[in-house]
């Protein structure tokens, strides 16, 4: 513009010699002549030698100047050099002192060009605009608007929703129109039809006000068939000279989501003002979002937060945030923050916690790669520290500060453990939560932290979590994980799982339990709640979760619960004798919870008991032989539920069938030195071993809290001598034919040698009277017995002394 300026005064200079005395008007001369011939043009007055106007390029504009009211103009290309090179002239008829604007538009050559959708002719021309403004009363703007676009039919001009100009046609002018000055959309519609808009530019007028403008339309609407000139587009003239493009408006799309936890912000009205239009969020919940929606963008556009009662756009306000979207792009649109910061927590990191809207430019509606979910996360709560991420044990976000968005994170759908941590420092949890992504492959979501760490700082708001905003406006919370404590015994007497390593996949991480026997048992260990865990089986020569399994067991615990998980059942339970009682022996995990670490009542100790024998029917136990039962009618796979509260002492227990008065085994439990301990006791292994592949013998099993495990003894429940297993001892063992006891008298009398089979029945039976005291031995004959399991007792008058003897012939 100052070569521009530089020039026109040279030329002016050299007219004045010559028409020193003339009159002039005052005249500002616009170059939209779209014509790629005519880029840039020199304009020459009554035939100088020299342009007056010098290389006026193409949306160029002179400011207004002062020329003879009678002259000819001559247009040459740019760079010409002299009157020669004119390409046309025109006359010009002025009035003294008067303003015009002078337009030059059109084509050179008609016919290498679309014609006007009107059939107005588009050879090169000017236009002149007479009494043209150059001020405005305070407050408004003076706009006059010209069509200037060849190959654009009739059109009428509509300014924020309504019509400002009505059927302008090519090369014409408009009358002026005072507006106030402010921002606009002008949708530009054929001149019959203005629900289509052919193109939309944004002209903010709020800082002209008192002034003037030109708004012309320049340029083609289809420059592949306009020598590929120039596009279409909206441009202001000012008064001064300089031009301004206005700016096209387009559209982007974007989700509004309610994460400002104040209290006082817990349901607002939230309005968009487009200017055409308003759109109304009504009765926006805190956690709440829309779907995606298709907003203006190009221009400031308003977002006004209003009372939850609000009935427009300027009622209740509670604040406003101007916003401007680029076109074609997406975001979300987070209301965040407090209305009063100094009526709250501050953030640590001294982070502004006012009331604001976060814009995340790039936000995806689905996934980049279909069949992965696609993952950005907000820091969105106002007294949290800078955080990490961690993803099932993975780092995903090293360090984010409030207000922060991450970049994407595309992960396989699956289910996953999502920690929240110290700021790089993933070895620090914050909060635990859980998202099973599994069924949303190909979607995408924004993970925001919401709410507050400490309520009881901020108004008492609602508690920090992790919550999910998915395209169609879905708001999920993740699932807080907790802890649960959990014993996990192997319990299943199938010979193929005698030994067996378990995984629990926490998604965290993977515990494993490394080579655990049938019979032993964990202590109680920490597991977390809030989404299942897998628990998987696997030979006892594994080396990862997903090698030699036999079993994955998905299991739901709850947060604050401990329990008994115990490991029962056959691998193939068509190789195995079928329950009486039909249940199924199929191998699995039972969980019980309500399990006690201790007991209740601090000077007892306290047992509850599981049915865990596969071929055993429907129990009851009794407790030294009283009746009632303590636990009656106990099926295969249930647990008593309750627990038992005894004084610390020896027991005997007997297995009865359900209902009846048949024993199936007695045996001894000396839980003397457990005052203040609990436990469980499992009805384990099988009641006929020969149609069970020869698995373990059936027997009670206690489990105490620590993970002990101990099989308990054999007992005939006649009285309750003492048990001195260390008085006896048989060899040898297995044995076959005749066996030797070697055992011992306290107290000379009468000595009653049993043989009792796996169920507790005697099979045999020898009295020896008046033995003396001392180490005795005899011998036993067990050449009649069938191989397997046996328990010899030996019962003098002061105790009771039980050894385990196979029998191998």
């Amino acid at each position: 513009m100052n070569k521009l300026m530089n020039s026109l005064t040279l030329g002016l200079l050299c007219l004045a010699g010559t028409q020193l005395m003339a009159q002039t008007a005052n005249v500002q001369v616009i170059h939209n002549s779209p014509d790629p011939l005519a880029a840039t043009v020199d304009i020459y007055l009554n035939g100088g030698a020299t342009p007056a106007i010098d290389n006026l390029d193409f949306r160029e504009a002179t400011a207004f100047i002062q020329l003879p009211i009678n002259a000819v103009v001559g247009v040459a290309p740019g760079n010409s050099t002299g009157p020669s090179s004119i390409l046309a002239s025109f006359p010009l008829n002025l009035t003294a002192n008067e303003n015009y604007v002078v337009m030059a538009t059109g084509v050179l050559t008609p016919a290498l060009f679309d014609q006007s959708a009107n059939g107005t002719n588009i050879n090169f021309d000017l236009k002149i605009l007479s009494a043209a403004q150059t001020t405005a009363p305070f407050g408004s703007v003076n706009l006059v608007a010209y069509h200037g676009a060849t190959d654009a039919p009739t059109v009428d001009v509509l300014a924020n929703g309504g019509i400002l100009i009505n059927d302008l046609a090519f090369k014409s002018f408009a009358g002026y129109l005072a507006v106030p000055a402010a921002g606009y959309v002008l949708d530009v519609t054929p001149g019959n039809d203005n629900n289509t808009i052919v193109a939309s530019y944004y002209a903010d007028l709020s800082g002209l006000g008192g002034g003037a403008a030109v708004v012309f339309a320049s340029g083609f609407l289809t420059p592949a068939n306009d020598q590929n000139g120039p596009a279409f587009g909206l441009y202001a003239a000012l008064p001064d000279g300089t031009v301004i493009a206005l700016p096209t408006v387009g559209t982007a799309r974007a989700q509004v989501i309610h994460n400002a936890a104040d209290p006082a912000a817990a349901t607002v009205d939230v309005y968009v003002n487009t200017r055409k239009d308003t759109i109304k969020i009504d009765n926006f919940a805190f956690r709440s979002a829309t779907p995606f929606l298709t907003l203006p963008a190009g221009y400031p556009i308003g977002i006004v937060i209003a009372s939850p009662t609000s009935t427009a756009i300027n009622d209740q306000v509670i604040t406003t945030i101007p916003a401007t979207l680029a076109i074609g792009e997406t975001y979300a649109l987070v209301a965040n923050g407090v209305l009063n910061p100094a009526a709250f927590a501050p953030n640590p990191n001294a982070v502004s916690t006012d009331f604001s809207l976060l814009v995340a430019p790039g936000v995806r509606e689905a996934a980049a790669t279909g069949g992965n979910v696609d993952i950005k996360v907000l820091h969105g709560a106002t007294d949290a520290p800078a955080v990490g991420v961690n993803a099932n044990g993975n780092v995903a976000v090293p360090t984010a500060s409030y207000k922060d968005f991450t970049g994407y994170l595309s992960v396989p759908a699956a289910e996953y453990r999502v920690d929240v941590t110290g700021a790089n420092a993933p070895g620090t949890l914050i909060a635990p939560f859980y998202v099973d992504a599994s069924t949303l492959g190909g979607g995408a979501t924004l993970i925001f932290a919401s709410g507050f760490l400490t309520p009881s700082a901020n108004q008492n708001g609602p508690a920090f979590g992790l919550y999910a905003a998915f395209a169609n406006g879905t708001v999920a919370p993740l699932t807080p994980v907790g802890n649960a404590r959990a014993q996990v015994i192997h319990n299943a007497a199938d010979p193929g799982a005698a030994s067996v390593d378990i995984y629990v996949n926490t998604l965290a991480a993977v515990v494993k339990l490394d080579n655990v026997a049938f019979r032993t048992a964990t202590g109680f260990l920490d597991l977390p709640t809030g989404y299942p865990v897998d628990i998987v089986i696997a030979g006892p020569t594994s080396t990862s979760i997903t090698d030699q399994v036999v079993a994955t067991i998905p299991a739901s615990l709850m947060n604050g619960e401990k329990y008994h998980i115990v490991a029962n059942g056959v691998l193939n339970p068509a190789n195995f004798a079928a329950n009486p009682t039909g249940t199924s022996t199929a191998f699995n995990l039972f969980v019980n919870p309500g399990a006690r670490e201790a007991a209740v009542v601090t000077s007892n100790v306290e047992l509850t008991v599981f049915h865990g024998a596969t071929d055993a029917p429907r129990v009851d136990v009794l407790a030294n032989g009283g009746t009632p039962p303590v636990v009656s009618n106990l099926e295969y796979t249930e647990f008593n539920g309750s627990y038992l509260s005894l004084p610390p002492a020896t027991y005997t227990l007997g297995i009865n069938l359900a209902g009846t008065s048949t024993r199936v085994a007695t045996y001894a439990a000396d839980a003397s030195g457990l005052g203040g301990g609990a436990g469980i006791v499992l009805a384990s292994g099988f009641l006929t071993p020969a149609t069970n592949q020869n698995g373990e013998a059936f027997g009670l099993l206690l489990v105490l809290a620590d993970g002990t495990a101990i099989l308990l003894p054999i007992s005939t429940g006649i009285d309750e001598l003492p048990l001195r297993n260390e008085l006896l001892e048989v060899y040898p063992n297995p044995a076959a034919g005749i066996a030797t006891l070697n055992y011992e008298v306290e107290k000379a009398g009468d000595v009653t040698i049993s043989v009792l089979d796996i169920a507790g029945r005697e099979v045999s039976r020898q009295v020896m009277a008046n033995q003396p005291a001392g180490s005795l031995g005899t011998t036993l004959d067990v050449s009649t017995l069938t191989n397997g399991y046996y328990t010899v007792m030996v019962t003098t008058r002061t105790s009771r002394a039980l050894l385990k003897l196979v029998v191998a012939q």
